[in-house]
C-alpha cells in the first residue's frame, strides 16, 4: 500500500508552555496518526513536553473534543495546557 495516502498534513497550533517548549505559535506537520490522541503521543516524542496527557485539552477545528477523535488533512489541531488563573 502506498504510504503517502495515509499521510496528511495538519495544522497545529500551540499556545503557552508548549509554544515555549517547540519555539513557535503554529507549524504544518505531516501525520500518518489517525487519531488525536495518536498524534499527541507523536508531537510527545518529537517535542518531549512533559505534561501528562490527561492534564491537556485537544481541540480540532477550533472545537474541543475527545482524545479518540478522528484527525482529517488540514484538520486545526491545538492542545490546551492547564491553565491557571490569578
Amino acid at each position: 500500500m502506498d504510504n503517502s495516502v495515509l499521510s496528511k498534513t495538519v495544522c497545529l497550533k500551540y499556545f503557552s508552555q508548549f509554544a515555549e517548549r517547540t519555539g513557535k505559535t503554529t507549524e504544518e506537520w505531516l501525520t500518518e496518526a489517525i487519531t488525536v490522541e495518536a498524534l499527541w503521543i507523536e508531537l510527545d516524542k518529537q517535542y518531549g513536553f512533559e505534561l501528562d496527557i490527561s492534564a491537556v485539552r485537544p481541540a480540532v477545528n477550533h472545537q474541543f473534543c475527545d482524545w479518540k477523535m478522528a484527525i482529517n488533512h488540514r484538520d486545526i489541531i491545538s492542545f490546551i495546557p492547564p491553565v491557571s488563573g490569578g
